[in-house]
């Protein structure tokens, strides 16, 4: 846990990401957030963590025609958004030692 002035509205985002009610399920998300992807999604998730700037709607359509719903589709992409903002911000801070 992350000691700071904004550290409990960060715990509430990763939270919320993984325990909002969902379509899909909380392990798949949990995968997600830590850097995984289920089988399907690797390509469009390595996207979304490293060149989101890059995702089109061609991306989503791919995901789409094979046969995931726009609720996972927004749910995976929420998770993968959070995880790799998380994983930067803890990078971030340790380069600054303001955690070990």
């Amino acid at each position: 846990m992350l000691a700071h002035r904004h550290a409990a509205e960060i715990e509430a985002i990763r939270r919320d990401a993984l325990d909002a009610p969902a379509t899909t399920r909380r392990e798949e998300r949990a995968l997600v957030m830590a850097g995984g992807s289920p089988p399907g999604w690797e390509t469009f998730l390595a996207k979304v963590r490293g060149e989101s700037y890059r995702v089109t709607d061609d991306d989503v359509q791919r995901l789409r025609r094979a046969g995931f719903s726009e609720d996972a589709i927004f749910e995976l992409t929420v998770a993968a958004a959070v995880g790799v903002a998380y994983e930067r911000l803890l990078t971030a801070r340790r380069a600054l030692g303001l955690d070990p």
